[in-house]
């Protein structure tokens, strides 16, 4: 259980999401009563996690809200990321809503998971979702490890319940304007670490009339602040600029909003990247509005093409009450105007004329996409209603602000794996098992049922001088039976690496961006090159102390040249080994590749105690400014080679003094002492491997100030026998 601010405390969450990150612009403006306020103690255990197997970073807690405000950006956790690694964010906050009327009251209300703050004196309202203590958010996985469960429906689930029933928080603080539905909601989330379903995260709500009243003129929405933005060139996202260069659009015939940066201003170049809410689908389907010229009547929805005439996408910029009308923000569960109700703006879609501008200029919005009308929710009743963030890279070269069908497409495309991961077994989409869709014979809808590519292989690295060496097992991936043919259609290997200096010349794209280097595949039928396995195969196992697992093959293969594979000391690299299938001609699939196992590799010289092996330090001279070095004093790297094991290096002036000393410890080196490897190693490998005579310095002195220009001196001393070896290096500024 988390005991952090966020996971314990909504409102200090709320406090320091809208005192830290707009303090420093707004509080004078927005909040000028803000400052030095004491917010209300923990209330309920509040969780978040966010999900990792996958290419999405993507945060999740326990109260219906996603997303976290950026308040633990510089602790690495991602909001939304995408690709992970890249610090290119793409949700500030998400809040699920959903509106009813009472049938007996009358009484229309709206329970939502987060919402824009308007002031003050309602910084709590709109944050209506509570639990009880044991209500935590728990992990599952459908992959083998410490998560395991049968019940699992993703390489990640995360599942809990929350319910908009109370009134007041434990504290015994109101929560300011909220009628309850007295509705419960059981959320899961769905992620997957193929390389076809890497891409989105599904949430899955179902929602249960927990009162004694009936619920009519049910809908349900997605509500999102979206900040899509490059944060290496943001920084810490600070001040309303940050946000104020958002396009967005609507896609009625995919049920999707998106949202995308639109001209990277004031950080520098845009972030290339969209932002998708997509609606898979609903179970009841709702009704559906159709028009006469003088009625408006609803029929039954019976397929997800018609769920489309059922899904009603709004924007509005944020915390807005001037100008446009259909772009103020709503305040109220219920009122007589338009655009100022909650409710209203889950059942009334905005107006094409006032939807197509959002993609042709920047700004502050946030956006709302429901799905409704359910006629009613009787109690003991439930409805359930999935979405998915789908996330991707814009396709083409035009500038951000063009958002056209060309650089749409990848977006296209991941939103349809999305819903073919939804759609299961429902083949046409209309909520009924209809013959031959019963894959596995068990008389229910199955959804979430996906082609599965072969297992990831079990991976070992080890790391050299100006080499690694990456091993993997036979069994896992060759012995996987694909769940729909029933069939073990292993077809091969394929092994990527990335370019020296490619992640922190391009950050953004280093993951998606791995050069294949490569590829070996069965020769016993026409798939692929039919290379086979003979160059990487080894003569017998390959096994190391204290791991239990054979490993059959190699990479770079035994007989190999240097061929380009030689790497460079003191930089850091990302391999990626996947195993893919020959595909299936009778359901029409094509190869499918399980996703990379990834391990970050900076080679170098290994421990040593040899003397013939002088003790060094490269580059030598170093120069600011060079190619390695990261931007700003404190992102350089210095790279100390031929140490022993165990080590204490200090280094000083030429008059003697000592300007800082650190140990150097082979067994526990991973660059965690510099901020170079702080900023750049954010790739959520599945293993790091270090050259253990190796050890980065910052060229920061203990008195936490950069080293000037001149000649400095070394010595290391052998922790282990107590024998110091000397030398010395340049800095020219």
């Amino acid at each position: 259980m988390n005991i952090n601010l966020f996971g314990k405390n909504k409102y200090t969450f709320l406090f320091f999401v809208f005192f830290f990150i707009f303090e420093k612009n707004f509080s004078q403006e927005y909040f000028p009563q803000l400052k030095g306020r004491l917010l209300p103690t923990p209330l309920f255990d509040q969780d978040r996690k966010f999900t990792n197997v996958g290419n999405i970073g993507l945060t999740v807690t326990n109260y219906g809200v996603t997303g976290h405000g950026f308040l633990y950006w510089t602790e690495r956790q991602p909001s939304c990321e995408y690709p992970k690694g890249s610090r290119t964010e793409h949700l500030f906050l998400g809040g699920f809503w959903i509106g009813a009327q009472n049938r007996r009251t009358a009484q229309i209300s709206v329970s939502t998971g987060a919402v824009d703050v308007g002031s003050l004196n309602r910084l709590n309202e709109g944050f209506e979702f509570t639990n009880e203590a044991e209500d935590s958010l728990f992990e599952r996985s459908s992959l083998s490890g410490a998560y395991f469960d049968t019940n699992a429906i993703s390489h990640q689930d995360f599942v809990c319940d929350y319910s908009d029933v109370r009134t007041r928080y434990s504290n015994g603080d109101t929560i300011f304007n909220h009628i309850p539905l007295n509705v419960r909601v059981h959320q899961e989330t769905y992620a997957w670490n193929y390389s076809f379903a890497d891409f989105f995260v599904i949430l899955n709500y179902k929602i249960y009339n927990v009162g004694t009243d009936t619920l009519d003129s049910v809908y349900v929405g997605m509500w999102t602040n979206p900040a899509v933005r490059n944060t290496n060139l943001s920084g810490v996202p600070s001040g309303s600029e940050f946000y104020r260069h958002q396009g967005n659009g609507f896609v009625d015939s995919l049920r999707m909003h998106y949202t995308f940066d639109f001209d990277g201003q004031p950080y520098g170049p845009p972030a290339d990247s969209y932002f998708g809410v997509k609606l898979l689908g609903t179970v009841p389907f709702p009704l559906s509005a159709r028009h006469t010229i003088d009625s408006t009547f609803y029929q039954q929805v019976t397929n997800l093409q018609e769920l489309d005439s059922s899904v009603q996408y709004n924007a509005w910029k944020f915390r807005n009450s001037s100008g446009d009308g259909a772009y103020f923000y709503p305040t109220d569960d219920d009122n007589a105007d338009r655009y100022l109700s909650r409710y209203k703006r889950l059942k009334l879609s905005l107006s094409q004329d006032k939807i197509s501008p959002l993609r042709l200029s920047g700004g502050n919005y946030t956006n709302l996409l429901s799905v409704g009308p359910y006629a009613q929710l009787l109690p003991n009743d439930s409805l359930n209603i999935v979405f998915a963030f789908v996330c991707a890279k814009k396709y083409g070269t035009y500038h951000a602000r063009f958002d056209s069908l060309e650089s749409r497409a990848t977006l296209y495309s991941n939103a349809s794996w999305a819903q073919k991961a939804y759609d299961g077994e429902d083949i046409n989409g209309n909520n009924i098992l209809d013959a031959n869709e019963d894959l596995n014979n068990n008389g229910i809808i199955d959804r979430y049922v996906l082609p599965q590519p072969p297992r990831q292989p079990k991976v070992r690295v080890e790391v050299s001088n100006q080499n690694a060496v990456i091993y993997w097992d036979k069994e896992t991936s060759e012995n996987s039976i694909d769940p729909i043919s029933k069939q073990k259609d292993f077809e091969g290997y394929r092994i990527y690496r990335s370019n020296a200096g490619a992640d922190f010349l391009n950050p953004e794209d280093f993951i998606l961006t791995l050069s294949l280097v490569g590829e070996f595949d069965r020769n016993d039928d026409t798939i692929a090159y039919n290379t086979g396995f003979k160059r990487i195969l080894l003569s017998e196992a390959k096994t190391f102390a204290g791991d239990t697992i054979k490993y059959w093959y190699r990479f770079p293969p035994e007989d190999a040249q240097d061929s380009g594979l030689s790497l460079l000391n003191g930089w850091q690299y990302l391999y990626g080994i996947s195993a893919f299938d020959r595909g299936d001609e009778v359901n029409n699939l094509p190869s499918l590749e399980s996703g990379k196992i990834l391990s970050r590799i900076i080679p170098g010289t290994p421990p040593t105690k040899e003397k013939t092996k002088a003790i060094g330090v490269y580059p030598n001279p170093y120069y600011v400014n060079a190619y390695w070095d990261g931007t700003g004093e404190r992102l350089r790297k210095l790279m100390f080679y031929n140490l022993p094991s165990f080590c204490t290096i200090k280094i000083y002036t030429l008059s003697g003094d000592v300007v800082s000393e650190f140990e150097h410890n082979a067994d526990k080196n991973f660059g965690q002492t510099i901020p170079w490897y702080a900023r750049f190693e954010g790739l959520q490998s599945d293993t790091t491997a270090f050259a253990g005579g190796e050890h980065a310095w910052d060229l920061v002195t203990k008195f936490n100030q950069a080293l000037a220009t001149g000649l400095y001196l070394f010595s290391v001393e052998d922790k282990t026998n107590g024998e110091i070896r000397t030398g010395k290096f340049l800095i020219i500024k």
